[in-house]
């Protein structure tokens, strides 16, 4: 029987290499935006967008993600955490595996990447929202996109459409350039029936991992998968450049009174 919550996956389990040893000791996903840390701007953004629980997959061995959770949980937040199984394979797509039991009996998820960060939404939460009011009829998934400079498609999966321009025909690994005509980089933003779990398998495409990004395009391949166009500005933390060009968004858009922030 298919269940009416709408529970949400929050990925926080990478093992973040690019920012050794710094990660060693604090997670990625607990560097913070402000006063908070990145994966709380997620876990919030996606009740903001009506999810009924938040489920926060962990590494094997964190003990501050699941502290700060365990917080948030008794302020009252629907959030809690799981410990990634690592028996399903490595690689972005083990977090759904993790709770796959918990997935399946859905009608549909929402899955967030918790070192990426959406600032400047129209509403807490909105894009998510309007991904999942997407999710109808025939459609097996929606993912998030935002444009890019083309000049930046080989650092990215980027997104073709066909027959309509929210309708994925599917999603290439860092295209060259001049292939792509509309640069639009995949986000780590999806609403997914659970149908897609069953696709959720490793690949030598992805070196032997089990990648979300490559079942998406399978999935494109063969159902009907839309494209939602982000509106605000993805940031994530996941390096220290990054972080670092994240860190100026954030102030950008919330800077003190009186005080002016520089380009």
């Amino acid at each position: 029987m298919t269940s009416t919550s709408f529970p949400a996956v929050v990925t926080a389990a990478g093992a973040a290499t690019r920012f050794q040893p710094f990660a060693c000791t604090v997670p990625k996903e607990m560097l913070p935006l402000g006063p908070t840390p990145a994966v709380e701007h997620v876990i919030r953004e996606c009740l903001g967008a009506g999810t009924t629980d938040v489920i926060v997959v962990t590494r094997p061995g964190d003990t501050l993600i699941p502290t700060h959770v365990q917080g948030l949980r008794a302020e009252g937040m629907p959030v809690g955490t799981v410990v990634e199984d690592l028996s399903h394979g490595y690689g972005n797509a083990t977090p759904l595996l993790t709770v796959r039991e918990r997935l399946a009996s859905c009608e549909a998820f929402a899955v967030a990447f918790g070192d990426d960060v959406l600032i400047g939404e129209h509403s807490p939460g909105g894009n998510l929202a309007a991904m999942r009011d997407h999710l109808c009829g025939d459609t097996e998934g929606v993912i998030a996109a935002q444009h890019i400079d083309r000049n930046d498609t080989r650092s990215f999966g980027i997104v073709d459409t066909a027959d309509t321009p929210d309708r994925v025909c599917r999603i290439r690994q860092r295209p060259a350039p001049e292939t792509v005509n509309e640069p639009l980089a995949v986000v780590s933003r999806l609403i997914l029936r659970p149908s897609i779990l069953d696709r959720l398998r490793p690949t030598e495409l992805a070196r032997g991992e089990v990648d979300l990004g490559i079942a998406m395009g399978q999935l494109a391949a063969e159902a009907r998968v839309s494209v939602h166009r982000i509106t605000g500005h993805w940031v994530t933390v996941g390096d220290p450049r990054h972080y670092f060009d994240a860190l100026r968004t954030y102030w950008q858009h919330h800077s003190p009174a009186g005080v002016h922030t520089r380009d």
